[in-house]
């Protein structure tokens, strides 16, 4: 049987018939229609509760401040994840246009073609030519240069393209080529990859507003090689992506980066009161006393 349809007022009575203290009802009413109910309760309630009742203290201003400490760690993350998005595009343009040259580096045998890659070449490449007829017509350098030159250097398609489709891009160059890129941010070529892939996820779940600070990929970052790898499944988090924007980002960035999320913790440890700021940072796999809040 589907949901029916509840007012602000009725949802507000059920929160608060559930033990949820309401400050400032017009307030809580405020934010609700300006934000969602779901956006604010349903998406942030699970840490304030243990298995179906909500712990002793809790409230929705407290809510509120989660919902908003994940609002802006998103808009952190985007911050750094479009600045690392442009240095790996313009390294993989360079590269690109200087080993296969501006007009024909589309081409399968530019590619790894080992492990059965074949197919999966074939489809990026087919995406990153469907992109360019879509951006003909619509983006001033691909009209630029068809009409001129008729065909689109690397520097300019790598703009046009997601950083999903740049991912896809970097894990199927030839492993010498990745390399030369991984190396100029002192890491391999498989750990590059791997942050890549995650990096996707979470620009994904930013840009579009999903809760954040929670994430889980089984898409696995090793940071550490000197630990041994455990039997069960390990997951990246959002510690473990914050380590790894460290690794690609220059060193005043790291510091500026730190600075935010370390603010962003010092002010929602001052509105939480049935959670400490611990709880919340077990959840994100923070180490113990990686950040001092």
């Amino acid at each position: 049987m589907s949901k029916e349809f509840k007012t602000t007022e009725e949802l507000i009575d059920i929160l608060s018939s559930k033990g949820v203290s309401i400050k400032d009802k017009d307030n809580v009413k405020y934010l609700i229609e300006k934000y969602s109910y779901y956006s604010i309760v349903n998406s942030y309630k699970w840490i304030f509760k243990i298995e179906k009742n909500y712990k002793d203290n809790a409230s929705f201003e407290e809510m509120f401040s989660m919902y908003k400490f994940d609002k802006n760690l998103k808009i952190i993350m985007l911050k750094y994840i479009l600045e690392i998005e442009a240095v790996i595009k313009t390294k993989i343009a360079n590269l690109f246009a200087e080993k296969y040259g501006l007009k024909d580096y589309l081409n399968v045998n530019n590619f790894d073609l080992k492990d059965y890659n074949l197919e999966y070449i074939e489809k990026l490449i087919d995406e990153i030519k469907n992109e360019i007829t879509k951006g003909n017509g619509k983006h001033d350098a691909v009209n630029h240069y068809m009409r001129k030159y008729g065909f689109v250097p690397p520097w300019v398609v790598t703009k046009i393209l997601s950083l999903g489709t740049i991912s896809k891009f970097y894990g199927l160059m030839k492993q010498q080529d990745r390399q030369k890129i991984s190396k100029l941010f002192s890491i391999n070529d498989r750990l590059l990859k791997n942050i890549l892939g995650n990096l996707t996820s979470v620009r994904n779940i930013a840009a579009h507003d999903d809760r954040l600070y929670t994430y889980r990929s089984t898409f696995y970052i090793r940071l550490d090689k000197t630990k041994k790898l455990p039997d069960k499944v390990l997951h990246t988090n959002m510690y473990i992506i914050i380590k790894s924007l460290e690794l690609l980002l220059e060193n005043d960035q790291v510091i500026e980066m730190k600075d935010l999320i370390t603010k962003e913790l010092d002010t929602l440890k001052i509105n939480l009161t049935s959670i400490t700021i611990d709880e919340v940072l077990r959840v994100m796999g923070f180490d113990q006393g990686y950040y001092i809040v």
